[in-house]
């Protein structure tokens, strides 16, 4: 119920940003080679991004709870159904960190105001010399607006966060010996996958490689923070008690019931009157 409203408030920040607040406008050189590039279309979109952190979080948090609760490794004392409350709690923390780590994204982004590698082709200023703190741009105000929010990157964060916590996930929740190479196997392709992801932020010209650096570190430390102070991966958790079976139930059930006081032994020598 905590984690339930902290996650509004934790979204505040980056809806606050995003929807009332224009990012800030430093100033720039006209002849900077670092945002001089031209525009690339994303190879990752953000279309892309959602259904792949949606599709990997849904298949692997949801069999993960299966797996925990069929297989009697945890136990709850809710009274919903033992699969919903886990993977209610699961899947809680996991949005927690999510938006967490977006409204910090979206914090330095706004604050700081880093134009991106292709600001001047998306700007297409009307002319440019030297040094300026107003430029005239004649490019979309919205995609302007977009090319000042470099610093540092959402895509690398965000998939980091979402990628990481999947591991870590899976490193708790998988612990048989049957697993001891499908693991690791998991947690490197989720992690190659955030780290792809930020190269292509490179290779597209809409980050500086500071950016990424620096979004891949957030959204690594948001994802340790988030599993090891807000969750209970990694923490003892009671097992489902074990149902005798009914042959040892009604025997104890025989054991508990009140038994009838027996009657005085009368010693019959003591009253033998004929002796």
């Amino acid at each position: 119920m905590a984690v339930g409203l902290a996650r509004p408030a934790a979204a505040l920040p980056s809806v606050i940003l995003t929807v009332i607040f224009s990012p800030y406008q430093r100033g720039i050189y006209c002849d900077d080679e670092s945002i001089s590039y031209p525009y690339r279309r994303d190879t990752i979109t953000h279309a892309t991004m959602a259904a792949v952190t949606i599709s990997f979080s849904v298949i692997i948090i949801t069999s993960g709870e299966a797996y925990m609760v069929y297989s009697k490794k945890i136990h709850s004392n809710s009274a919903f159904n033992q699969y919903v409350a886990a993977l209610y709690k699961v899947v809680g923390t996991y949005l927690f960190g999510a938006v967490v780590s977006q409204s910090l994204t979206d914090l330095a982004k706004f604050t700081i105001g880093r134009p991106r590698p292709n600001f001047l082709s998306v700007c297409a200023p009307e002319s440019c010399h030297g040094y300026v703190l107003e430029i005239n741009c004649t490019g979309s105000h919205r995609n302007v607006t977009e090319s000042r929010l470099s610093f540092y990157s959402g895509h690398s964060s965000f998939g980091m966060y979402c990628m990481l916590f999947l591991a870590l996930y899976v490193h708790a929740r998988l612990v048989g010996k049957w697993a001891r190479l499908l693991r690791p196997t998991i947690q490197f392709f989720l992690v190659a996958y955030a780290v792809y992801v930020g190269y292509t932020r490179v290779s597209d010209y809409k980050h500086h490689w500071s950016d990424v650096v620096v979004g891949l570190l957030q959204g690594a430390l948001i994802a340790i923070l988030t599993v090891r102070y807000v969750s209970d991966f990694f923490k003892h958790r009671p097992c489902a008690p074990p149902r005798p079976p009914a042959a040892e139930t009604e025997a104890l059930e025989g054991q508990t019931m009140e038994r009838k006081p027996s009657q005085p032994i009368v010693d019959s020598e003591r009253n033998n009157h004929y002796r």
